[in-house]
């Protein structure tokens, strides 16, 4: 029977359970409980005993979901099916308890109740009276799809004040799946078991060279492991430095679902975060001081990883001299070689010369000690004029101290001042929303007031002694010990020879002997020859400087 009969039969006053129909039902519960389990029982023993009693229904089916939220369709696979069964013409009636039995979403309620009409079955639901076959049930389908829909709103509201009721009265919410700890009437036990992995694994961390895929290692050799018996993961060591609750801190509302019927949930920022002290609800395994080193090291190390994948040139030209060094004979560059023997001291060698030895270039090679002897040699006659340079520098910053006031100190400090401001009215926002009380709230704003007043003092006294000899020489014998450390720094040379040093050309002389033709960015050029052993470099006269290009036999 096709839809449009069923709809004028039923208009003209032939009831539903006298017409001959093809029907299934559908059933659902939200939670695997067994009340919930039970129900569904119900659920079914009713619709089978229901369908039984009227004979002209023939009777294809049944479609059920258990413990799956009627908030979402896509998790629902036996209401997809039926869906597709639908499309099959293999029934012309659905039948259910309720609306909220069929989907607690008002757009899914309407859309696939259209989805099916178009595809000639209608939807009957008992307790709610309505049946979609006729044309003024999408109206009322509407309303009590709304109704229901209201009602998951209101359940998960009612969740989430019973959440922070549970935080205002120090229950631990969340796993408690937890290395080191277990759970024990909403508070955290120190588990003696695992403790003491926690504090080797802070302890090695902070205070060794190790890093996080050694320190796996390192607690396998010694027995500990992850739950399925292999090495601990160092995502789960880096969870585990990060999680203030080892250091006796309550640490909540670090993500919120932003929307109840999607259930899509957003991590919050630090900032948003719950957190405070919590010794009785959260003992500690390590001490603050240990726990602040480790996320230090993470944090370090983390960020040196990403300076280096953002910046790909850091692995193009791992070596001070990578890009640099060029063959005379072939004018292809030198690649460095540390195998074997020569670990120690690496080697920069023709590309040719490496795949074909010296049946393709006899063109030399260079110990890398030796180009660093020549370069720190230039550079060091340099640095003996870094007085006079050193002058200049700190002759400029001390002008520029006292002509601008301090303005910048000033202006950093108001922006702390700022920022405390700000972590108040946080702070008071959670007391207002319940999620901290006021004997907490109190404390923290003390903490901060204290840092805010401490900043205040610090602006007066640069406001009032802002051109002051003392200020002006700790800021400029600062400014020295920076310039010092950098020009003593490997890194840093290895910027500034990058910064002069365009490239060097490499030849070898008739008597064995290397010969460097250093060109500067300036466009200056350096000629230097070693001795008959090529361990020492010397200043070469540019007219004696081989520059054909060719090897020399």
């Amino acid at each position: 029977m096709d839809l449009y009969t069923v709809r004028n039969n039923i208009m003209n006053g032939v009831a539903l359970q006298e017409l001959n129909l093809r029907v299934c039902f559908y059933a659902r519960v939200s939670t695997d409980k067994d009340e919930q389990l039970h129900s569904l029982s119900n659920q079914v023993s009713f619709f089978n005993d229901y369908i039984s009693k009227i004979p002209n229904w023939e009777f294809i089916g049944s479609y059920i979901d258990e413990g799956i939220s009627g908030t979402q369709v896509k998790k629902r696979e036996n209401f997809l099916k039926m869906i597709e069964d639908a499309k099959k013409h293999n029934f012309d009636l659905i039948l259910t308890k309720e609306i909220s039995r069929f989907s607690r979403s008002t757009l899914d309620s309407i859309m696939y109740t259209q989805e099916l009409l178009a595809n000639g079955v209608g939807v009957y639901f008992l307790n709610d009276n309505i049946n979609t076959i006729l044309p003024d049930s999408e109206l009322r389908l509407t309303m009590m799809s709304s109704i229901a829909q209201d009602e998951v709103r209101r359940l998960s509201e009612r969740v989430s004040f019973g959440m922070k009721r549970s935080i205002d009265n120090g229950v631990v919410l969340g796993c408690s799946n937890i290395y080191g700890y277990m759970k024990d009437n909403g508070k955290l036990v120190v588990d003696n078991s695992q403790a003491e992995m926690i504090r080797i694994i802070f302890d090695r961390y902070a205070n060794t060279t190790y890093g996080l895929s050694k320190v796996s290692r390192y607690l396998y050799s010694i027995g500990y492991k992850s739950r399925t018996g292999k090495r601990i993961d160092t995502t789960i060591l880096t969870r585990i430095i990060e999680n203030p609750k080892y250091k006796g801190y309550y640490c909540g509302h670090k993500s919120k679902i932003l929307d109840y019927r999607t259930k899509q949930r957003k991590t919050l920022n630090e900032t948003d975060w719950i957190i405070y002290k919590d010794n009785d609800n959260v003992p500690p395994i390590v001490s603050e001081e240990l726990w602040k080193k480790a996320n230090i090291k993470l944090k370090q190390r983390r960020d040196s990883f990403t300076n280096r994948t953002i910046n790909k040139a850091v692995f193009q030209n791992r070596y001070t001299y990578s890009g640099k060094i060029y063959c005379g004979c072939h004018n292809l560059t030198y690649h460095r070689s540390g195998a074997g023997k020569r670990k120690n001291n690496p080697v920069w060698e023709c590309q040719v010369y490496r795949k074909e030895s010296l049946k393709g270039c006899s063109n030399p090679r260079v110990f890398e000690l030796e180009l660093d002897e020549v370069f720190k040699d230039m550079f060091n006659k340099l640095l003996r004029k870094r007085n006079v340079i050193f002058d200049e520098i700190l002759n400029e910053c001390k002008n520029y101290l006292e002509t601008n006031n301090m303005k910048f100190d000033i202006k950093n400090l108001e922006s702390k001042i700022s920022a405390l401001n700000n972590k108040k009215n946080k702070l008071l926002e959670l007391v207002v929303e319940g999620y901290l009380d006021k004997v907490d709230y109190k404390r923290q704003v003390n903490i901060l007031n204290k840092e805010i007043n401490n900043c205040q003092s610090k602006i007066i006294e640069l406001k009032s002694n802002k051109k002051t000899k003392n200020y002006i020489e700790g800021k400029i014998n600062e400014i020295k010990k920076q310039l010092d450390d950098c020009l003593n720094d490997n890194e840093c040379y290895s910027n500034i020879f990058n910064e002069i040093i365009d490239r060097i050309v490499v030849y070898k002389k008739c008597d064995k002997q290397i010969e460097l033709n250093i060109f500067i960015k300036t466009g200056e050029q350096i000629n230097m020859v070693s001795d008959s052993l090529g361990k020492k470099f010397h200043l070469l006269d540019c007219n004696t400087t081989n520059n054909s290009g060719k090897c020399c036999n």
